[in-house]
C-alpha cells in the first residue's frame, strides 16, 4: 500500500526506529495528503496557516461543491497525540476504499471533512526531536518567570527519549513494580509499605526552581487555547483565548461553513464511552456548563453507537475535558454536536487468559504493564541506567522507566484495527445526521382564487437538525421556511420567511399558508446542518 511505503521513509530516523513507533515524518504526511486527495471523492483545502507558517490541511470527502450536512473530524490538536493524526488518515483511507456505490449513496446526502493535523508545528517539531510536546511553534514562558524556554528537556543518557528519573532516597514514595522492574509504583503507606525512590521526569533543574524541564520549547497547547472556560494564566494556554492562528482558523471554519453539523475530535479526552450528562443546575446558569436535556439524549444515542462499534477494543479510559479545549468550545460556543475520543487506548486486557495480574496503583499503569509484557511492546518501558546528576550530588540517580508517550501513542501497527472500528462509527455517525423529507403537499381551493397550502416536513435522521444549545447562540443559521410567490400572487395568512427551532429526530413540522392567486409557488425548508428541501406546489 502507498501508505505503508510512505511510512517506511521514517524508519531511517534512529529515534523512532529505536522506540518502535515508526511514525512518518511531516514531509511524508504531506505526501500522504496529496495521495489521498487524488481520489475522485476527495478534495484538499487549507483552513489557514500555523504560527510557524505551515498550511493547515483539510481533506473533503464529498460528492461535489454543493453544501450538505457535514461531519467534521479533527486530529493533531495536542502535539502529544500523534496517533490521532495517523488514525484520521487511516479513516480517510478506509472511507474512500468503500465500494463506489456505497460511497456515492452516503455522499449524495452527507459530506465528511477531515483536518488531520490542526497543529502541524507540533508534529513537525516533535517528529524531528523525539520529544512529544503539546504546543505550536510559539516560544512561551510556561513558568511565568520572565524567561522563555529556559528549562528545556535534557536527554541525560543520550538514548533519544525523555523517560523518567529515579533518585534513591529513604524518604521516597515509590517502589519497584512487582511484575516489571522498569516500572515504579507508589508505596501504600496504609498497608505498611515503604518507598525507596523519588520519581521525576528525566531532566535538569536549569533555573534552580525545584522543577525539572517545566519550561521547554513546547509552544501554546491549541487544545487549551479555545474560548470556552479558558484557563487564564496557566502553562501552555497562551496570552489570551484564541490567541493562536490555529485556534482562530478552526473557529472561523465552524462559523464560515454552517453546514458542519457535528465535530469528532480524535484527541486526549473522551465523551463517547460515557455520554455527556444533563445537569439541570449547570444548564440553568448564566454561563451554561451542561448539555441540554435533548442534546444529552442525542449524546446517549451516539455513545451507544460508539460503544457498539469499538466493543472489541475493550473498556476505554475516562478522560475528562480540560479547560479551553476544542470539543467543549465547539458545542457551547459554536452550537455543534461535539464528540471526542482518543481513538486508541491500551487494551483493558491485553492477555485474554484469566491469570492477568493487577497493578496496585490504578488502571492506567495496570494496562501498560500487561500490554508491554504480553504483547512484547519495545521502547515503552526502558531499563534503568545510572548517571551522575549535578542536582543530586552523592546520590544514586538512574534514568529509564516509563516513556509516557506510549500511554497515548502505540507503535504504528497497533493502529490499524482500531482505525477500522472507528471508521465504522464515523460512517454511522454521518448517516445519523438529520435528514429532511416532505410529505405530499395538500392544496385546498377555497374559492375566489384563494388556496390553503398544507405540508409537513419530517426529520427522518437519528439526530436533530442542530443542537438545542444553538437556539441560544446568535450567530447560528436556524431552521427556516421560505415560500416564494409569483407576481400575481399574495399572502393572506403566513409569511414568506418563517423561523423554527430545532426539529428533533422522528418529529414533523406542519406548515400552512393562505395564498391568493393561481400558478406555482416554490417552498424551501431546512438549514445548513440538515440540508434544504425544495418543492414546487401548483395552485
Amino acid at each position: 500500500m502507498k501508505y505503508v511505503m510512505l511510512l517506511l521513509i521514517s524508519c531511517s530516523m534512529p529515534f523512532f526506529a529505536q522506540a518502535q513507533w515508526n511514525y512518518p515524518s511531516y514531509d511524508a504526511l504531506k505526501k500522504q495528503f496529496n495521495t489521498l486527495s487524488s481520489h475522485s471523492s476527495v478534495e484538499m483545502a487549507s483552513i489557514g496557516k500555523s504560527y510557524g507558517g505551515e498550511e493547515i490541511p483539510m481533506l473533503k470527502i464529498q460528492k461535489d461543491k454543493l453544501s450538505r450536512p457535514t461531519l467534521l473530524i479533527v486530529a493533531g490538536v495536542d502535539g502529544r497525540h500523534p496517533a490521532g493524526v495517523l488514525q484520521s488518515l487511516r479513516i480517510v483511507q478506509e472511507i474512500v476504499g468503500k465500494p463506489q456505490g456505497e460511497l456515492d449513496g452516503l455522499l449524495s446526502e452527507k459530506s465528511i471533512w477531515i483536518i488531520p493535523v490542526l497543529n502541524p508545528d507540533a508534529y513537525k517539531r516533535n517528529i524531528n526531536s523525539g520529544r512529544w510536546h503539546a504546543g505550536n511553534g510559539r516560544a512561551i514562558d510556561n513558568d511565568r518567570d520572565g524567561r522563555l524556554d529556559e528549562d528545556p528537556d535534557v536527554d541525560l543518557n543520550k538514548d533519544g527519549v525523555i523517560s523518567q528519573m529515579r533518585v534513591k532516597s529513604p524518604a521516597g514514595q515509590y517502589k519497584v513494580h512487582p511484575l516489571h522492574p522498569g516500572v515504579l509504583v507508589q508505596a501504600d503507606r496504609s498497608k505498611g509499605e515503604s518507598g525507596q525512590y523519588e520519581l521525576f521526569m528525566e531532566g535538569m533543574d536549569t533555573d534552580h526552581d525545584g522543577q525539572y524541564g517545566e519550561d521547554p520549547s513546547a509552544g501554546v497547547n491549541i487544545d487549551r487555547n479555545f474560548t470556552f472556560d479558558y484557563p487564564f494564566f496557566e502553562p501552555e494556554t497562551g496570552d489570551y483565548a484564541a490567541s493562536e492562528p490555529e485556534t482562530r482558523a478552526f473557529m472561523d471554519l465552524l462559523f464560515d461553513q454552517p453546514q458542519v453539523a457535528a465535530v469528532l475530535h480524535l484527541g486526549m479526552q473522551n465523551n463517547l464511552s460515557v455520554a455527556e450528562p444533563f445537569d439541570q443546575r449547570k444548564a440553568s446558569e448564566r454561563i451554561v456548563k451542561s448539555w441540554s436535556k435533548n442534546d444529552a439524549q442525542v449524546a446517549a444515542m451516539v455513545s451507544k453507537l460508539y460503544n457498539d462499534a469499538v466493543k472489541s477494543q475493550g473498556e476505554a479510559p475516562k478522560l475528562p475535558a480540560g479547560k479551553g479545549n476544542l470539543s467543549t468550545t465547539a458545542y457551547y460556543h459554536a452550537g455543534k454536536f461535539s464528540f471526542v475520543t482518543p481513538g486508541w487506548w491500551i487494551p483493558a486486557n491485553s492477555d485474554t487468559s484469566k491469570n492477568v495480574q493487577r497493578v496496585p496503583n490504578g488502571k492506567e499503569l495496570d494496562r501498560l504493564v500487561n500490554w508491554v509484557n504480553n504483547k512484547g511492546v519495545q521502547g515503552a518501558v526502558l531499563p534503568w541506567t545510572k548517571i551522575d546528576h549535578p542536582d543530586f550530588p552523592g546520590q544514586e540517580v538512574e534514568v529509564g522507566g516509563v516513556v509516557s508517550a506510549f500511554l497515548n501513542n502505540p507503535p504504528i501497527d497497533h493502529l490499524e484495527g482500531p482505525a477500522k472500528l472507528h471508521t465504522d462509527f464515523v460512517l454511522q455517525l454521518a448517516k445519523s445526521l438529520a435528514t429532511l423529507e416532505f410529505s405530499t403537499p395538500k392544496v385546498t381551493a377555497l374559492g375566489d382564487d384563494i388556496h390553503r397550502i398544507e405540508i409537513r416536513l419530517y426529520n427522518t435522521g437519528a439526530m436533530p437538525t442542530y443542537p438545542e444549545i444553538a437556539d441560544r447562540i446568535k450567530h447560528f443559521t436556524k431552521m427556516k421556511a421560505i415560500l416564494d410567490l409569483q407576481k400575481n400572487q399574495s399572502f393572506l395568512s403566513g409569511k414568506r420567511l418563517q423561523l423554527y427551532p430545532a426539529l428533533q429526530p422522528g418529529d414533523a413540522l406542519s406548515l400552512s399558508w393562505l395564498v391568493k392567486g393561481k400558478g406555482t409557488v416554490k417552498l424551501t425548508v431546512g438549514c445548513p446542518t440538515a440540508g434544504e428541501k425544495t418543492v414546487d406546489i401548483k395552485l
